[in-house]
């Protein structure tokens, strides 16, 4: 058996996707969406598996320093080591500089690489898909985790693997974030799975391919480690230095490039919660103890077209949850305070924007600009739920204007 897994914790990303919830100034990873915790707090929890993993590397910005000291008092929780990005890079020049700075103390160390905000719900069978994986780490190769499709999703890259009946399957091809129609498709297919983005290997091993096929970038990143400032468990990289490196990810610069690399299946409830697509499915799970808003509470308001309830609220911000029953709509209207934007993330939306008539899916989004006539409608069989994010100076269920309602309705909708 190999031996214990050292984690590289990803945690610099500004998760500009989710906002007005995630911001620049406290991206989603350190963001309370579960109770009290954060997916920082139960990453970090979920790696504290001692016969599993060794102590964490933290990888962040510099100036999420603060977030992170929480969260590690917070859990009780030691890092290895934090380091702290002057600028962002993207995820290889993170891992590969968190790899050499490891190396340098122990030759020997195998590694999981795991994104911060990510959410699992059953960390056993987490647990016993990254033993598994550790188990593959002799065949010399690299190691992910993909994760079998439940629906079609615009939001992830797919895998396809060769069918085989061995625990750990030979990638074949990987597939960037496709279309509706194609991830569809792709669906069908027994051997496609999502790229989970976690991935486990041995750290020398990496290393020879990194000299093998990407010269430059280890040079880079050997003169950013050697000319770095250790305090403490702290390491500030060389700024200079770490200016002039590329920007790109693991993914394009190592995982689709490399010539063997090996998948093992996670079956754990995951999710990368990286839109309000898949974060608003998550929150419809009654088994998933998530608020989005731990500050306050607010009802479910009933209209004739359904119902919805606000999740968060700022004062440049208003986030809500629509849903919309099967055949109606709401009213045709206009706002002269704010903006909206719509993410559709259940069923099929008819939209009326202006002169323009859409049809949106699971994925799909919109704006409405200010003073813009539109209205919403489900003609399908199911419930519409859709996250309406709000911007502007005023959200008052007062800024409306309507020009018709199939409800006899005046006023607000």
């Amino acid at each position: 058996m190999s031996d214990r897994l050292r984690p590289i914790i990803l945690a610099g990303g500004s998760g500009k996707r989710l906002w007005p919830l995630s911001t620049e100034e406290r991206p989603k990873q350190f963001v309370s969406i579960f109770k009290d915790f954060s997916l920082f707090d139960l990453t970090l929890q979920r790696l504290n598996k001692r016969s599993l993993f060794k102590k964490p590397i933290i990888v962040t910005s510099e100036k999420y320093l603060d977030f992170v000291n929480e969260s590690l008092l917070r859990t009780g929780i030691k890092a290895k080591k934090i380091i702290l990005e002057p600028e962002g890079k993207n995820t290889y020049p993170a891992v590969t500089m968190a790899v050499m700075l490891a190396l340098k103390n122990n030759p020997s160390e195998d590694f999981f690489i795991s994104p911060s905000d990510h959410y699992i719900s059953v960390n056993k069978k987490f647990h016993d898909s990254c033993s598994l994986s550790r188990d593959q780490i002799k065949k010399d190769a690299l190691i992910l985790m993909g994760i079998k499709p439940d629906r079609p999703s615009v939001e992830y890259g797919y895998i396809s693997i060769e069918k085989s009946s061995q625990e750990a399957k030979r990638v074949l091809d990987f597939i960037e974030k496709p279309n509706l129609a194609k991830s569809k498709e792709l669906i069908s297919q027994s051997n496609v799975y999502w790229n989970g983005g976690m991935f486990i290997f041995n750290g020398l091993w990496f290393i020879k391919q990194l000299e093998k096929f990407d010269k430059k970038m280890y040079t880079d990143i050997s003169d950013i480690v050697s000319l770095g400032l250790h305090t403490s468990n702290i390491f500030i990289p060389d700024k200079s230095k770490f200016k002039n490196i590329k920007n790109i990810s693991f993914d394009s610069a190592f995982v689709e490039k490399n010539d063997k690399t090996l998948m093992t299946i996670l079956d754990a409830g995951w999710s990368d919660l990286g839109s309000w697509v898949s974060l608003g499915a998550l929150q419809r799970d009654p088994d998933n103890a998530m608020s989005i808003s731990t500050e306050n509470v607010y009802e479910r308001l009933v209209k004739p077209w359904g119902f919805f309830e606000i999740l968060m609220e700022t004062l440049t911000s208003k986030v809500k949850l629509l849903s919309v029953s099967p055949g109606e709509r709401l009213s045709l209207q206009k706002h002269e305070h704010r903006m909206e934007t719509w993410y559709i993330i259940k069923g099929t939306a008819k939209v009326t924007r202006g002169v323009e008539r859409f049809t949106l899916q699971v994925g799909d989004s919109i704006i409405i600009e200010k003073n813009q006539i539109h209205r919403l409608e489900n003609d399908s069989e199911e419930n519409l739920e859709v996250i309406e994010i709000q911007t502007g100076n005023y959200f008052g269920e007062d800024d409306i204007v309507r020009i018709e309602d199939s409800y006899g309705r005046a006023g607000l909708h």
